[in-house]
């Protein structure tokens, strides 16, 4: 049985407090940025093996597919601080094991994805749980300004964080580097250890483990119910999947700009690093944008833009085209992401966030493999021209994203202050994210 909503207001940190755990966030998000090379490089220290690389690029996607949606149901069921302490506690010991295995030399390919899956798995809780935890410490006001500063981080861990373990394997050896990335996680309990709150005064306890684990299938019930439901919350899903599925194909961007234009491999780096700066700049957008203009013309906005740079790429064929569209398509993209992640955050009752989130945030990724496995073949089956692939794709993302807003978003019901109307207790109600016609 799911837990009830807590009947008063929680206490909250102060700014200065919430700052420190913000900045503890960009620390973690530092080291997941510095796994994302460091593990591949792990992998390639040992082995020769291509297919053995690839493998160790994939436990996140893996990680997020195997325990999303458990992970969503079990953070409903407990308090999010203890359940960030222990995934912090967790991915520190995965990494300061890789690093003394190294240092033994003992290290074997299977016990590395091995232990990359479980710091995966745990960054999925951790991530879950975040997203509740910043609904319950924050007011609802700044949630836009909360979400994109942890983007904004998010996006920069993974520019910086490939970089700097390059540097420091270079400087200190790959061992050194993996201690430095199990320290971030250490930073991150740290912050979150002294900021965030228990339980609150008259919420219900967490549950204990062993009670969690019980009838998570009808908890997963319950939040599909509460995903029908919440009509806003549903569009903005299946609009977030769909951009997934059509994005994907942007995953031939380098082979576009490598195999088909010809332009090098400096070239592809310069399109690539476009995208990250996109990403930044798609978080600042969210800050700037997000307090002015109302939320789902935001959401909206971002994926019509995200669409129409794709097809943009259908019908370029020069460096500097290609390095805009990708950087407009990132920042697009990022500013529709931190924005869906407020409206959710606002709209979804408390009790039920956590598998709301593991839902939407699962169904998006599912949809990404599928985009780029069917962009591929399409591309092959075009002799390795995939313009007529991104032109389609951008198409298709342009006409979803308006019926979206015709049949769905346009329509949501709003109080005379622009949030969603709410029950007496400031429970968000169903009905009023249902389509209505505006009078």
């Amino acid at each position: 049985m799911a837990l009830a909503p807590s009947p008063v207001a929680p206490a909250r940190p102060s700014a200065l407090a919430f700052k420190i755990f913000l900045g503890g966030q960009t620390v973690s998000l530092i080291g997941d940025g510095l796994a994302i090379l460091a593990i591949p490089l792990l992998v390639l220290q040992i082995s020769d093996s291509p297919s053995a690389a690839v493998l160790a690029a994939i436990p996140r996607t893996v990680g997020y597919l195997a325990v999303g949606l458990p992970a969503g149901a079990l953070v409903d069921r407990m308090n999010p601080r203890t359940v960030m302490l222990v995934m912090d506690v967790v991915r520190f010991g995965v990494f300061a094991t890789l690093a003394a295995l190294g240092a033994l030399d003992r290290l074997q390919v299977p016990v590395i994805l091995a232990l990359a899956f479980v710091a995966a798995a745990a960054g999925v809780f951790f991530e879950t749980a975040l997203a509740v935890a910043v609904r319950d410490n924050v007011e609802e006001d700044r949630l836009v300004r909360a979400n994109s500063l942890l983007e904004a981080a998010n996006q920069s861990a993974q520019i910086v964080g490939p970089g700097l373990v390059g540097v420091l394997t270079a400087v200190v050896g790959l061992q050194a580097a993996l201690l430095v990335t199990a320290s971030t996680f250490v930073v991150s309990f740290a912050t979150v250890f002294a900021v965030l709150k228990g339980d609150q005064p008259g919420e219900a306890p967490s549950a204990p483990l062993s009670v969690a684990l019980r009838g998570i299938g009808k908890d997963l019930a319950e939040g599909l119910r509460c995903l029908r439901s919440l009509r806003v919350v549903l569009v903005i899903t299946c609009l977030q999947a769909s951009a997934n599925l059509f994005l994907a194909v942007a995953t031939l961007l380098v082979f576009y700009v490598r195999n088909t234009l010809h332009l090098g491999d400096s070239a592809v780096s310069i399109v690539v690093t476009a995208g990250g700066v996109g990403g930044l700049l798609g978080a600042v957008a969210a800050f700037r944008l997000g307090g002015k203009v109302r939320h789902e013309v935001l959401i909206t906005l971002g994926a019509a833009t995200l669409g129409t740079a794709l097809t943009g790429l259908g019908v370029s064929t020069s460096l500097i085209p290609l390095l805009l569209l990708n950087l407009t398509m990132s920042a697009s993209a990022v500013l529709a992401v931190v924005i869906i992640r407020t409206v959710r955050q606002s709209v979804v009752p408390r009790h039920l966030l956590g598998r709301v989130t593991a839902t939407a945030r699962v169904t998006a990724l599912v949809a990404s493999p599928v985009g780029a496995l069917v962009g591929g073949a399409l591309t092959t089956m075009n002799h390795g021209d995939p313009r007529p692939v991104f032109l389609g794709a951008g198409v298709l993302s342009v006409l979803t994203t308006a019926a979206a807003w015709f049949f769905g978003l346009r329509h949501v019901s709003r109080t005379a202050d622009g949030g969603p109307e709410r029950t007496a207790d400031g429970t968000p109600t169903p009905e009023s994210h249902s389509t209505k016609e505006e009078s």
